[in-house]
């Protein structure tokens, strides 16, 4: 009777080993339905979310640029109204075009804002989908190999 309780407790060890195995130590790669596409995938995202990068920085570059300007222009609004001859009309005149400068670069800040805004929103999308896709386990081989030479839609 005491040997029989022995070999129960061992197959009920073994059988609980056998549960948690899944969960244990050595995880076995889960596979992945039409993992190279999904790796595929995952590598355009990657590029494209580099590409976007690098239109997200040269839009808020853009952007600072107005600012830099419209900035310059309001100081030398502010320096020269001081020194306008109201009865000069060359004086009046000169002080009119730096004005215009200013509005015409006033007129591209909108513009500028709405491009910085719009670059920011696509890169976060993609960031999001590569996140959504990509984050998780993937054969490291089949990922090396396919990065080297990915089939990847033409960037828009």
């Amino acid at each position: 009777m005491m040997r029989s309780t022995g070999c129960r407790q061992a197959a009920f060890v073994c059988l609980g080993l056998l549960a948690c195995a899944p969960f244990g130590g050595a995880n076995a790669q889960i596979p992945i339905p039409n993992e190279p596409a999904e790796i595929n995938a995952c590598v355009c995202l990657q590029a494209a979310s580099a590409a976007l990068a690098g239109e997200k920085d040269a839009k808020a570059q853009a952007l600072a640029a107005v600012d830099r300007q419209l900035a310059d222009l309001n100081a030398q609004l502010a320096s020269e109204k001081p020194r306008v001859d109201v009865n000069s009309p060359a004086s009046v005149s000169s002080y009119k075009v730096l004005l215009q400068r200013r509005d015409a670069a006033f007129g591209q800040l909108s513009p500028a804002q709405a491009a910085a805004a719009q670059a920011v929103d696509r890169y976060n999308a993609n960031v999001d989908e590569y996140n959504r896709r990509c984050i998780r386990p993937f054969n490291p081989d089949l990922w090396a190999q396919i990065s080297a030479h990915p089939n990847c839609p033409p960037f828009r």
